[in-house]
């Protein structure tokens, strides 16, 4: 950095051997970043080796020189990169760009930092948006989306009771996911149907269709109908919470649930159609870093059929007494009621739901969403509306 507070920076090529063939970037400041030759060439961004139009690699991988060393090396104009390479090849990457692909692992996990809550902290996470703001302003959805995100549940309030709210709520993110029960399906009194939701009796704590290999990400469920007397309130309780209990108390049981196999169905018919859906999943599913990425939980959906040895039975029953136990204890799980015009969105990786038993009619219109598809969403409009401040 000279006098004026601007870091210059330097590039010099750090070769160790043939084990670590690197390009590093000092910023005079004792501050720097190391880039592999083989990295730094297959991501070359001229027109040639990338799309001006996508950012897409044009390279043919099977062409590819994975042992190109650079001849040549220097910093222009203190923000760019350039390089040329043993078989006269010139390259040129803007150091911010290189910058924001600094090598760090686990970065990827902290791109949405969710936060867990409990009974004693859910008033304070649960936010609620009102629908006509959520449909009319791009601001307004992604804080909706990231409020997903981060707390994994949020109410949309003023929605009417029109029963197309949900298919229009959900197209302004993208599009719904078709299931067996339909685009859209309705929650309500049905003695015909299998899903034992469709009933009024005691609903206990779930995710929905863990017996699905690409279960939803994200439910959502438009209040119509509800008893203006006690019964029919909503029960939801923090996966994410639970997990991290259960790994404090009896870190076995944890790693048991996230192991030990466990065979989910739904078998039945709805509106005429008929299934039988087999999926089997721990209980407790971890991504690569070690975090919880989805939690399978359904009485009703697990079947007594278990492809595990005998002695793990008894293993697996012990640890999910203790996740049941945590689930339901009075200060971990949340109760509260919506009203007609509501529509409760939350994660179904990671919130375990349920609704108490209820007398008279009552009437959800649901549907769900991809996360794959929120996530895209989320970071158009993040993009979006950063240039658009910047304009």
């Amino acid at each position: 950095m000279n006098g004026d507070g601007v870091r210059r920076w330097s590039a010099t090529d750090s070769s160790d051997g043939d084990q670590h063939r690197e390009i590093r970037l000092d910023d005079g400041c004792g501050g720097g970043s190391q880039y592999p030759h083989v990295w730094l060439r297959n991501n070359c961004q001229c027109s040639l080796c990338t799309s001006t139009e996508s950012g897409f690699r044009k390279q043919v991988i099977r062409d590819f020189r994975f042992n190109s060393k650079p001849t040549q090396l220097r910093i222009i104009s203190n923000d760019k990169l350039y390089v040329k390479w043993d078989d006269s090849h010139e390259s040129t990457y803007d150091l911010q760009w290189l910058l924001k692909r600094n090598f760090n692992e686990g970065q990827e996990r902290h791109e949405n930092q969710q936060v867990k809550w409990t009974a004693e902290s859910f008033t304070t996470i649960f936010r609620s948006f009102k629908y006509d703001d959520v449909v009319k302003s791009d601001e307004t959805l992604l804080k909706w989306l990231e409020t997903l995100a981060v707390y994994g549940i949020s109410m949309i309030k003023s929605c009417g009771l029109e029963q197309n709210r949900v298919k229009e709520l959900a197209e302004r993110v993208a599009f719904l996911k078709k299931t067996q029960y339909g685009e859209t399906f309705k929650v309500e009194v049905n003695s015909d149907a299998t899903n034992l939701a469709y009933r009024s009796t005691y609903l206990q704590l779930h995710t929905d269709l863990p017996y699905y290999e690409y279960t939803p990400g994200v439910i959502l469920l438009h209040c119509i109908v509800q008893p203006e007397s006690s019964g029919g309130e909503s029960e939801v309780t923090d996966g994410l919470s639970v997990c991290d209990r259960l790994k404090e108390i009896d870190v076995d049981c944890y790693k048991t649930l996230t192991k030990v196999p466990v065979r989910w169905i739904d078998r039945g018919h709805d509106a005429g159609y008929n299934f039988h859906n087999v999926y089997v999943s721990p209980v407790i599913c971890e991504d690569s870093y070690g975090n919880v990425k989805r939690i399978n939980f359904s009485e009703h959906h697990r079947d007594s059929k278990f492809p595990v040895s005998v002695d793990k039975v008894h293993i697996w029953y012990d640890a999910i007494e203790k996740f049941v136990n945590i689930a339901y204890n009075e200060k971990i799980i949340s109760t509260f009621k919506m009203k007609p015009g509501d529509i409760l969105t939350f994660d179904n990786h990671r919130v375990l739901h349920g609704r108490k038993g209820y007398k008279g009619s009552r009437l959800l219109i649901g549907g769900y969403l991809d996360w794959d598809l929120i996530k895209s969403r989320t970071r158009v409009l993040q993009s979006q509306l950063a240039n658009k401040h910047i304009n």
